[in-house]
């Protein structure tokens, strides 16, 4: 069972409380230990919720049983808290109004302390838009960890782009005893076991329309900046973004031509300050980021092969870049034509072709 500290152990606890507000728990946790309760615990749980819940809560809170049920609940469900008192809680969190009390994590929680890029949009968004969001959030993923929600569309087409380039940060609107949206159970699996999968509600929270805003303002706040890739008029992806502004993140935003409605919102950003991006290139050069060509983009491992085989010998015929990887040459075919699309290599004649790196 994982272990926590006493400061730890009893924001956990507090926050199994639903009917705790987040400012009483916070005034809580400022005025009491375990071992040791003050009155001002007391008062600001009986403000809360008034002497008759106040007379429960206070016999739970205590109890050795209740507190040891709460964190087997939590262990059964393979999840790991991070609290407002934790080594991993992030920093940028502490700098926003109302920082989340506790974080219910699946995965790798060092994330939280790494370099993050949000990469958000709209549900209904069009499918060559998909395409390139996978692709950018791909490659953004070789410097930063892609922060994005769980929604469909472009959040999924983020997290999938991720996962294939480097580490993401899956951040979901309810809590971990749910799957939303139903059928992408497989995702989170695979986001939680090369990733971390995360949420600020309790693990029975269902999805709820409310709870959508309130998760967006901590996409914004753990992110260096945030890359909005589609958004209609008003969107989750809008408010993401205008929390990215009020925290004086940088804002980066797909153009679209007039009269597309799941553009309209990012046509709108830009008019606010956002930055127009149309590449991964776009947003490295912002933070002074400076990538070798085959870095820019993403390549498949096979690709990755072909691509140093060529540039060993600078030009070669198919065959001896064949001969090189131990291969048919029929075999490259794919990947050759794949580089070539890509500007990587280019095709001489003749069934030659050269590094351009």
């Amino acid at each position: 069972m994982t272990e926590y500290s006493e400061d730890e152990l009893n924001a956990i606890v507090l926050d199994s409380f639903s009917a705790l507000t987040y400012k009483c728990k916070y005034e809580c946790t400022q005025s009491f230990s375990y071992s040791s309760p003050s009155q001002k615990f007391d008062d600001e749980i009986i403000k809360s919720v008034g002497e008759d819940i106040y007379n429960k809560i206070r016999e739970d809170f205590y109890s050795p049983s209740y507190r040891s049920g709460v964190l087997a609940r939590l262990e059964k469900l393979g999840i790991r808290c991070v609290t407002y008192f934790s080594e991993d809680y992030p920093e940028s969190f502490k700098n926003i109004p109302a920082p989340p009390f506790v974080l219910y994590c699946r995965g790798n929680v060092k994330l939280l302390r790494s370099r993050c890029f949000g990469v958000v949009g709209s549900r209904r968004t069009l499918a060559n838009i998909l395409k390139e969001c996978s692709k950018i959030s791909s490659q953004l993923a070789q410097k930063f960890t892609i922060v994005t929600g769980t929604a469909s569309g472009a959040d999924t087409a983020a997290a999938q782009g991720a996962l294939e380039g480097g580490n993401l940060i899956f951040f979901a609107a309810q809590g971990l005893g749910h799957i939303y949206p139903a059928g992408s159970g497989k995702l989170y699996k695979m986001a939680a076991e090369r990733g971390l999968v995360i949420t600020e509600q309790r693990p029975e929270v269902a999805a709820r329309a409310y709870l959508f805003p309130v998760r967006n303002r901590l996409i914004a706040a753990l992110a260096e900046g945030v890359l909005v890739v589609s958004a209609g008029q008003k969107s989750g992806a809008s408010i993401t973004a205008e929390y990215a502004f009020e925290y004086g993140r940088d804002v980066f935003c797909f153009p679209y031509s007039l009269g597309v409605p799941s553009g309209k919102g990012c046509n709108n950003l830009i008019k606010k300050g956002a930055y127009l991006t149309e590449s991964a290139a776009d947003i490295f050069s912002q933070y002074g980021i400076s990538l070798k060509a085959q870095e820019a983009v993403s390549l498949t491992e096979r690709e990755k092969h072909v691509l140093s085989a060529l540039e060993k010998r600078g030009e070669a015929h198919i065959q001896q870049i064949a001969d090189d990887l131990g291969c048919n040459a029929y075999e490259l075919l794919s990947d050759l034509s794949s580089l070539e699309v890509k500007g990587l290599i280019c095709r001489l004649g003749g069934n030659r072709y050269c590094a351009l790196t």
